[in-house]
C-alpha cells in the first residue's frame, strides 16, 4: 500500500509551488510527504533514503525534475535510485512532449507520463508507445484571499483608493480594498527577432521551410504546432517514421514559442493601442514592438507565485493567451476566478467545457484579436456584471480546478495502480 510521496523542491519556482500546493491535499488523505531539494542534493539525498519505503513509496514530480539522472537520485552504472527500490515515478509534464524528446530516454522503468493538455496526451501515445501515459491532468488555480467581490465592484470602500494589503492567505481588511490594477498579464514576453537566428541557422530553403511552418499557424491559429508542422514534413520528405519525426519536431520547439509569444505580444499591444492600461508582470516586456501609447503599458519584474497571485487579486481583468494549449487549460485562468478576476483568454476545447462564456471567462479568438479592446472595456464599466461572472466561475473552479482537486485524482491513480 502507497504511504508515502516524494516531491521536488528547489528548482522551478512555478513548479514547486504547484507541487507544495498538491503536497498540502497529499498530507490530508493520510500520505507522509517529503521534498526533495534539488539545491541541496547531497543533504536531502540521505533524507531520502531514509524516508524511503520499498513499495509503499511514489515520486510525484513535474517536468522531470529527479529524472535527470540527478547526482542524488542516479549513479552511473547502477543507475536510479527509483528502480533500486522500485519506486513509480509520476511525472506531470507541463509543456508539449516534443520540448522533451532528449529526456524521454533512458527512464525509470516505472515512468507514468502525465498530460496537461489531451491533444499533447495523443501525441505522447503516437510517438513514445514505450512509455506508459498515465491520463490527462489540467493544470490547477489557487485563491489566497477571501471578500474580493465586494471590494472589486465598489460595494465596500472608497473606488479608486489603493489601499495595503496583508500577506498571502491573511483576510485582514482585503473586502475595503480598491483594485489595483484595471488589466494585468503575468507572464514573461520574448521579442520575435529572438528567433530569427533559429529560423535561419542551417539555410535559406530551411528557413523557408519553417517560415511556412510560422505563416500557416498565424494564419490558423486553432491548430497545433505538430498538426501543420507535421503536414508541411510530410509535404516535403514525404512519409518518415515516428521515432524520426519526433526528432523533427523537437527541433522546431522554437516555432511553439515564435507562434505565442507573436499572439501574446499582440493581445497586449491591441489594449495599449487603444488606450488600455496593461500592467505586465515578467521578463521581456519594455522590448514590445510598435507600441503606440507607451504610457499604458505599465512594466512589473518578474516575481513569484504568492507575489502574482496577490497581483492578481488586485485586479479587475486578468489577460491570457494559451501557451498554445488547444485542449487544455493553463492554471493563470484559474488563479484568476479564484483570486476574483475576470479572465479574458483565447479557447480552448477543454476550457470550453469546462467554463462557458460568462463563467468567470470572457472567450476571445486569437483571429478575432479586433474585438479585445471594446470586451475589455465593457468589463472594467460594468462592476456588478464583472462581479457575477466571477462568482459564477468561481463556484465551478472551487469544485474542479484547484490543485486539491488534482492531488486527489492523482492520489486515486496511484491507488489504483498499486491494486494491480
Amino acid at each position: 500500500m502507497i504511504k508515502r510521496i516524494v516531491m521536488m523542491e528547489g528548482g522551478v519556482e512555478t513548479l514547486s509551488y504547484f507541487s507544495h500546493q498538491m503536497a498540502g491535499e497529499f498530507q490530508k488523505l493520510g500520505y507522509a510527504v517529503f521534498f526533495y531539494d534539488l539545491k541541496q542534493e547531497e543533504s536531502s539525498a540521505g533524507k531520502l533514503r531514509k524516508f524511503i519505503r520499498p513499495r509503499e513509496t511514489v515520486l510525484v514530480t513535474f517536468n522531470f525534475q529527479g529524472l535527470e539522472k540527478e547526482a542524488g537520485v542516479y549513479r552511473e552504472g547502477i543507475g536510479y535510485l527509483w528502480d533500486t527500490y522500485h519506486i513509480p515515478c509520476y511525472n506531470i509534464a507541463a509543456d508539449h512532449p516534443y520540448f522533451y524528446d532528449d529526456r524521454l530516454k533512458d527512464l525509470p522503468e516505472k515512468y507514468r507520463h502525465i498530460s496537461i493538455d489531451r491533444r499533447q496526451k495523443a501525441y505522447f501515445e503516437e510517438f513514445y508507445p514505450e512509455y506508459v501515459s498515465r491520463g490527462f491532468l489540467p493544470l490547477a488555480g489557487t485563491g489566497l484571499r477571501q471578500g474580493e467581490d465586494e471590494a472589486k465592484t465598489g460595494k465596500a470602500g472608497a473606488q479608486g483608493t489603493a489601499v495595503e494589503t496583508e500577506e498571502a492567505g491573511a483576510q485582514g481588511d482585503a473586502e475595503q480594498a480598491a483594485p489595483c490594477y484595471d488589466v494585468i498579464l503575468t507572464g514573461n514576453y520574448t521579442k520575435l527577432s529572438f528567433f530569427e537566428p533559429y529560423i535561419n541557422w542551417i539555410n535559406e530553403e530551411y528557413a523557408a521551410f519553417y517560415r511556412g511552418i510560422i505563416d500557416d499557424l498565424l494564419e490558423h491559429p486553432a491548430c497545433t504546432v505538430e498538426e501543420v508542422a507535421l503536414a508541411h514534413c510530410e509535404r516535403e520528405m514525404g512519409k518518415e517514421p515516428n521515432d524520426q519525426l519526433r526528432i523533427v519536431l523537437h527541433k522546431m520547439i522554437f516555432i511553439d514559442l515564435y507562434v505565442r509569444n507573436y499572439w501574446r505580444g499582440k493581445a497586449v499591444r491591441t489594449l495599449v493601442n487603444a488606450g488600455i492600461p496593461v500592467h505586465v508582470v515578467g521578463k521581456g516586456w519594455e522590448e514590445l514592438e510598435d507600441v503606440r501609447h507607451p504610457e499604458c503599458l505599465k512594466l512589473h519584474p518578474q516575481t513569484d507565485s504568492v507575489t502574482c497571485l496577490e497581483m492578481l487579486a488586485d485586479a479587475k481583468v486578468s489577460l491570457n493567451v494559451m501557451p498554445w494549449f488547444k485542449d487544455g487549460a493553463h492554471d493563470r485562468v484559474f488563479n484568476s476566478i479564484l483570486n476574483g478576476a475576470v479572465c479574458v483568454t483565447d479557447p480552448s476545447c477543454y476550457l470550453e467545457e469546462e467554463l462557458h462564456e460568462g463563467e468567470g471567462v470572457c472567450y476571445v479568438a486569437l483571429q478575432d484579436m479586433d474585438a479585445l479592446p471594446e470586451k475589455v472595456k465593457d468589463l472594467l464599466q460594468n462592476d456588478s456584471g464583472r462581479n457575477e461572472i466571477v462568482q459564477r466561475g468561481r463556484a465551478i473552479v472551487e469544485q474542479k480546478h484547484t490543485w486539491a482537486q488534482r492531488a486527489k485524482t492523482l492520489a486515486a491513480w496511484i491507488a489504483e495502480d498499486a491494486a494491480q
